[in-house]
């Protein structure tokens, strides 16, 4: 077996033959298409049919306010129209001008219904920085939840991802 080695080498040697393993290829394609990021989806439970009465403020039920029809289309021309603030969104790395999106979206939508505002979050109780609610009560727990901005602190881009209405979900008309 020893002299079958070495005759193999020395044929190799002697005859300039190269001896090289196999090669490998180290590619990871992420082809991760999910629109949701997961800070979104935490604390957040949608209920499995928002047409549903809901616990009402001051006792009984009431029946969720669904969103409005035509606030996508705003909210997809408003986002057409500001490119350059949505690009900037990320809160930590642009500061307190990173809101500039985000409350100019708001404002937006507030203008044809009273209703729309800040998601906030359950976790901690901030406002969440991408996305916003629309109040589907009389007061201001049970809100609609909708994801605006896709990849937030990455490369941002504009969504309209209803994320659904949550009975405990709370709302606020100002940050």
């Amino acid at each position: 077996m020893r002299r079958w080695i070495l005759g193999a080498f020395v044929l190799a040697v002697a005859c300039d033959i190269q001896i090289t393993g196999p090669t490998i290829d180290n590619n990871n394609n992420n082809n991760n298409n999910n629109q949701f990021d997961i800070h979104d989806l935490v604390n957040f439970v949608p209920v499995a049919n928002p047409g549903a009465p809901v616990p009402a403020p001051g006792g009984g039920t009431e029946i969720p306010t669904p969103l409005p029809s035509g606030a996508q289309a705003q909210a997809t021309a408003y986002a057409a129209a500001n490119p350059l603030a949505l690009a900037r969104s990320c809160q930590t790395t642009y500061g307190e001008s990173a809101w500039l999106f985000l409350d100019g979206l708001v404002t937006r939508l507030k203008s044809s219904d009273a209703r729309w505002g800040y998601n906030i979050k359950a976790t901690d109780g901030t406002i969440s920085r991408d996305v916003i609610a629309y109040r589907g009560t009389g007061d201001a727990t049970g809100s609609w939840a909708v994801d605006v901005i896709v990849d937030h602190c990455g490369t941002p881009s504009f969504a309209w991802n209803v994320l659904g209405f949550d009975p405990n979900a709370q709302w606020a008309a100002t940050r």
